[in-house]
């Protein structure tokens, strides 16, 4: 069975679709497809994590860890006006992303990046509404690398339902750093996670 964080998506036959998504007063435009998360429209859980994250002064990097069809990125950088990076394994969530980009009037960087394989800079926060169908183990080592990857006083805002192991993995993050529910909505969770509680 083929999932959304396959590599090779662009196998799937395509039938692009347009949504639209308002964030405040904000408007965005962004072009989907079969093949990647949410094709139908943005969902619930990525849109609880945009209006919950609290984007602090002197960010400079910014990454959408599977980025799909780039809602994510494309939105806090537009609203916020940072640098951020798009990366997600899956080549026509890739596509989809620099196309949304072009669309949105975006400038960003896109890379094709299976977790952290091909990404070596460090983040001020990082963004994901993770692949939890890759498995526990598997997630987890993500969890790992997103630790590795922030700097000293970066944030990882991430969302995830309780029927899908979210308190599980609050419990694993705290082993690995700082972690904590910071809001929750219909069994979704939106937890913070820091490698220290260095303020």
């Amino acid at each position: 069975m083929s999932h959304y964080f396959d590599e090779k998506q662009q196998d799937t036959k395509s039938n692009q679709k347009t949504i639209t998504y308002t964030y405040d007063d904000h408007h965005f435009t962004f072009i989907s497809d079969h093949g990647v998360f949410s094709k139908d429209h943005v969902d619930q859980a990525s849109d609880l994590l945009l209006r919950t994250v609290r984007i602090k002064p002197k960010i400079d990097r910014v990454l959408d860890l599977g980025c799909g069809y780039g809602v994510l990125g494309i939105v806090l950088a537009k609203v916020y006006t940072l640098d951020v990076t798009l990366s997600d394994v899956n080549e026509r969530a890739l596509w989809l992303a620099r196309k949304n980009c072009a669309i949105n009037h975006l400038e960003a960087q896109v890379v094709k990046s299976r977790a952290f394989e091909s990404i070596d800079n460090d983040f001020d926060l990082i963004v994901t509404n993770p692949p939890i169908r890759i498995g526990k183990q598997a997630l987890y080592d993500i969890f790992k690398q997103i630790k590795d990857h922030l700097t000293l006083q970066g944030e990882c805002w991430m969302v995830m339902h309780k029927k899908h192991g979210a308190l599980s993995a609050l419990k694993f993050l705290n082993q690995i750093g700082h972690a904590e529910i910071f809001d929750r909505r219909k069994g979704f969770h939106i937890i913070l996670f820091k490698k220290s509680l260095t303020p």
